[in-house]
């Protein structure tokens, strides 16, 4: 158990150094707002923002499979009377989907200005449009 624990403070830790005290990767934010705010961002930040969208996206991702491998070891009357675990996994789920969508608009508009896409993967080898290397 300890194991599962240390990769996902690690993670948060992540998101905390990333973000500073004001910035976070928010799953509520407007599309929109976003769309137009890239626009005329520097290079700079929409690579730190991408970065930080990416590292959220991986604590979700943790988070789940942590969930994941605790029903694994559930009896199996137990994992389908139990029903928590499975909406928490699609509650993860969605802010993820909700996460990935606006780290996409920060990498898009990363891309057209000229940026490294390897600087802001989600995870290693594969690109942020999903494409493996």
């Amino acid at each position: 158990m300890k194991c599962k624990v240390i990769p996902i403070a690690i993670l948060v830790l992540m998101v905390g150094a990333f973000s500073g005290c004001a910035k976070t990767a928010d799953p509520k934010r407007p599309l929109e707002k976003i769309q137009s705010e890239v626009v005329s961002m520097p290079m700079a930040t929409l690579e730190s923002n991408a970065q930080l969208y990416a590292v959220a996206i991986r604590v979700e991702k943790a988070k789940i499979t942590n969930i994941q491998e605790q029903m694994r070891k559930m009896p199996v009357q137990q994992l389908f009377s139990d029903k928590k675990m499975t909406r928490e996994i699609a509650a993860i789920g969605q802010r993820a989907e909700a996460l990935f969508d606006r780290y996409q608009i920060y990498v898009k508009a990363f891309q057209e200005k000229g940026g490294d896409l390897s600087k802001v993967q989600i995870e290693t080898g594969q690109t942020p449009t999903g494409e493996s290397k």
